[in-house]
């Protein structure tokens, strides 16, 4: 017996074809039973009359929605039908084990709350919203990759589990590794350096850790962080480079039917991307009236938090780097500036609907500067041994970034919250399911 994957069904009209899946729907109309058929490639609307007989239809009659079934039917083409125009009239359909439960008709409602969504989330998978934004993101996580390997980039797999910190004490998850503390990373990128002069451009794919008490709808503690070092690169390289890659990213994400089904349209930027300098930002936001989360105007010198940031960027419109931030404001590794030591060579990456996405800079390759720095942020460099080698053993100019994935899927579908990016979210209030 051969399974026809439901895709591959309107190439079939006026054919029989054996079909498997899960009763996505279940209707009763009349006399008639019209059951929506899932698979992992597609849905079909399957319709079950009388006339398949009286024992195959009193089976039909008893179906549950998620039942596992295994059908036999006729395609036919129709245009009223829900799904690529075809139907399949069944001559046979049958629970793979037995009925699913009933009650999971009425678990999950149209109008149910975040926290049910959440707690019923291995369920909600099953729906066509949300496994559609788990397929785009598939699809923009190897648009990614095509793009790393066709500039030779090597991946690579740094361990999760750290000693150091890389983005603030304040929100590491320490815990108790055998008779050590350790941490979960929160970011792989002081790794990715050590492997520059023998593999060059390198990146990864992996999770990083942010203990940030935080509830916003862009924030996550664990999230899907796709991070790239380059060595011989420079700071404006390094703005070229992610221009080229959100293009591309971009390109490819308008060849997906997925977005058109949240409504939205893929506009493909074009180079360069607005800049704006620290300096001119917090101008802009006087300008432009948007104020803090104080209810205050920043001054020079205050951090550019969310609400003022994410408004500023849906003023502009359009991708937008936030350049030269001020040296202190950034971590240890960011290079200061050569000729205006009061700022670094630093830039994050902002897209409308969300805010920052990448944050990315050159990084200090001057031994004496950077642990300066270090000693600035209270950091004891013996731990970081195996980094601060890095700058004594030829060190070169070199640049790199981390970009949040959930971030990136978010601002392409217009998403309401980044829960809904990623297939088990983990929230300041939830590691469940």
């Amino acid at each position: 017996m051969r399974y026809i994957s439901i895709k591959n069904l309107p190439n079939m009209i006026g054919d029989e074809a054996w079909v498997r899946g899960w009763l996505h729907h279940v209707r009763r109309q009349g006399k008639l039973i019209f059951l929506v058929i899932r698979d992992p490639t597609g849905f079909v609307q399957a319709v079950v009359k009388p006339l398949i007989g009286e024992e195959k239809f009193k089976i039909a009659e008893k179906l549950t929605r998620e039942t596992a079934v295994i059908a036999k039917g006729i395609i036919k083409e129709d245009k009223r039908a829900p799904y690529n125009n075809i139907e399949l009239q069944l001559i046979t359909i049958n629970p793979v084990i037995s009925n699913a439960l009933p009650e999971l008709e009425y678990e999950i409602r149209p109008d149910s709350g975040p926290q049910v969504m959440l707690d019923k989330r291995h369920l909600v998978l099953r729906g066509e919203q949300a496994s559609d934004i788990m397929r785009f993101r598939d699809f923009i996580t190897r648009s990614f990759r095509k793009f790393f390997f066709s500039r030779d980039f090597v991946e690579v797999t740094p361990s999760i589990i750290v000693q150091t910190q890389v983005e603030g004490g304040s929100t590491l998850f320490a815990f108790k590794y055998f008779e050590q503390e350790a941490y979960l990373t929160q970011s792989s990128q002081l790794y990715l350096e050590t492997v520059l002069p023998s593999l060059g451009n390198v990146f990864c794919a992996l999770p990083s850790f942010r203990a940030e008490k935080s509830r916003t709808r862009r924030h996550l503690t664990e999230y899907t962080h796709i991070e790239a070092e380059m060595p011989w690169f420079e700071f404006e390289d390094l703005l070229d480079f992610m221009e080229d890659m959100i293009i591309h990213v971009y390109t490819k994400a308008k060849e997906s039917i997925i977005p058109s089904k949240f409504d939205q349209k893929i506009t493909i930027p074009s180079k360069p991307f607005e800049r704006v300098s620290y300096e001119k930002t917090i101008d802009l936001l006087r300008e432009y009236e948007l104020k803090g989360e104080s209810g205050e105007y920043l001054e020079h010198g205050d951090d550019i938090t969310e609400g003022p940031e994410r408004a500023l960027v849906d003023r502009i419109g359009k991708p937008t780097f936030l350049t030269h931030f001020p040296t202190g404001m950034k971590p240890f590794y960011m290079k200061v500036n050569e000729k205006n030591p009061e700022i670094m060579n630093a830039a994050d990456l902002l897209l409308p609907n969300v805010g920052e996405i990448i944050g990315g800079s050159q990084r200090e390759d001057d031994l004496e500067v950077l642990l300066e720095r270090m000693k600035e942020e209270g950091l004891d460099p013996k731990p970081y041994y195996w980094y601060i080698d890095q700058r004594k053993y030829g060190t070169v100019p070199h640049s790199g970034f981390g970009l949040g994935l959930e971030r990136t899927v978010q601002a392409m579908l217009n998403l309401d919250h980044i829960r809904e990016a990623c297939l088990y979210p983990r929230l300041i209030n939830r590691a469940t399911p």
